[in-house]
């Protein structure tokens, strides 16, 4: 029994070094290419203007390396460098103009002219063929996979000029016997190392352009969080963002507070748009502040109403606890900005405990909300109120228990609701 436990013990840890190839990771590789962006299409034009300067200096340099080795007896091969330089000066002038195409089939055209012309001109004694595979991977970089043609063209023609020149043109046109084969030696070498240096410089500046893609894209995302999470609560913009289903819950027990500017609109009324919007936002931002600060969840503004629940979406025990601080912390609130601004202002509110139906609806500038009786009748308890106090329900005061110190008002008639036992909240 031992030894089938231990072989058993074997060949389990086998099979975790044995693993089935991922199926769908492979087919990937034979899906359709995605779309290109108009960052992909930036990127390839930047990569195109920077193949079109790096092609001129490196032209220019094998321009000059001629006179400095006295390599002067190709004298054609000397010629072709000039000219090319002048074509990729005026594939650089169209890429200022932002005629990327042009200059993406300008920079191609010269590049592999030049590339063939070599070779029929040097043959395989200097290795110029090498600059195929450059030619192959620039050709992969600046195209996109929509322009299938194009890109393929221009990747299959590098590589038959490599195969070309290793096979057919082997013998150079040019005359090279007074040339020192140390001469031809050091240029075979020099052709290899940059060629391999110009593929390595084509990919960091892909993948630099992709990375600073990515980074773009991760501050809009982040950028448009921000904007999600002022919105709406965390948790809701987290499903929002994760899947398109319709966002609805119910919540048994919740707390809900509105908040009234008594004295406002006779104030506004007299006064011009931006000085009462500035005092609007005076106000609710240090509303908000407060409402941050006791972790209740503000749902929105109508006018000068205010509107905050506890206990969604969120379920919390202490809901009716946070709310009712939050309403005496707003009265505090208030009379100081009365104080500051001299403007005789005070707020009434009202505060019902229940069970609510919160939500997020529309398809267009959307917002989280929050139905029911509950919400009504914390409505009524505001509306019904007096300035500068706090009317809570029957179940609130029941939930506050000894906590807070209450007044009792007696029973009122509530509109859609009949009548209704009512507390002042006073004090903690």
């Amino acid at each position: 029994m031992s030894e089938l436990s231990q072989h058993d013990e074997k060949d389990c840890q086998m099979r975790q070094y044995i693993r089935r190839p991922d199926k769908q990771f492979w087919l990937d590789l034979l899906s359709p290419p995605p779309l290109p962006t108009q960052a992909d299409h930036t990127r390839r034009t930047r990569i195109t203007r920077y193949s079109l300067g790096a092609a001129f200096a490196l032209t220019t340099f094998y321009f000059l390396l001629s006179f400095f080795l006295g390599f002067t007896q190709g004298l054609s091969v000397i010629l072709l460098n000039a000219v090319t330089m002048a074509c990729y000066g005026m594939g650089m002038w169209a890429a200022s103009l932002h005629a990327e195409r042009l200059a993406r089939l300008w920079l191609m055209v010269t590049v592999n002219t030049h590339l063939a012309v070599l070779i029929f001109l040097t043959g395989s004694a200097l290795g110029v063929s090498i600059f195929g595979v450059t030619n192959t991977v620039l050709a992969s970089v600046i195209f996109d996979p929509p322009e299938k043609k194009s890109r393929l063209f221009f990747m299959g023609f590098p590589i038959l000029c490599l195969i070309l020149g290793a096979c057919v043109f082997t013998q150079a046109y040019v005359d090279l016997s007074a040339v020192q084969p140390m001469l031809i030696s050091l240029m075979r070498t020099v052709n290899m190392v940059l060629a391999t240096l110009s593929v390595l410089l084509i990919l960091n500046v892909f993948d630099r352009e992709v990375l600073k893609a990515e980074q773009y894209l991760v501050q809009e995302r982040e950028r448009s969080d921000r904007l999600l999470h002022a919105v709406l609560p965390p948790k809701i913009a987290n499903e929002l963002r994760q899947n398109d289903r319709m966002i609805a819950d119910r919540h048994p027990e919740v707390s809900v507070l509105f908040a009234d500017i008594a004295g406002f609109t006779p104030w506004a009324s007299k006064q011009d748009p931006e000085v009462v919007v500035s005092l609007l936002e005076k106000i609710f931002s240090r509303f908000d502040a407060i409402v941050a600060r006791l972790g209740a969840e503000k749902i929105k503004t109508i006018g000068d109403a205010y509107m905050v629940v506890s206990g969604a979406p969120d379920p919390r025990h202490d809901h009716t606890h946070i709310i009712a601080r939050l309403a005496l912390a707003l009265l505090d609130e208030i009379k100081l900005i009365r104080q500051e601004t001299g403007i005789d202002l005070d707020v009434r509110i009202g505060v019902h405990t229940g069970s609510v139906i919160a939500g997020v609806i529309g398809a267009m500038r959307f917002s989280y909300d929050i139905w029911g009786d509950t919400v009504n009748t914390a409505s009524r308890m505001e509306s019904h109120g007096q300035a500068g106090r706090i009317q809570i329900s029957q179940e609130t005061r029941i939930r506050l228990a000894e906590d807070f110190k209450t007044e009792y008002r007696g029973v009122i008639d509530v509109k859609g609701k009949g009548e209704m036992a009512t507390w002042w909240l006073l004090a903690q």
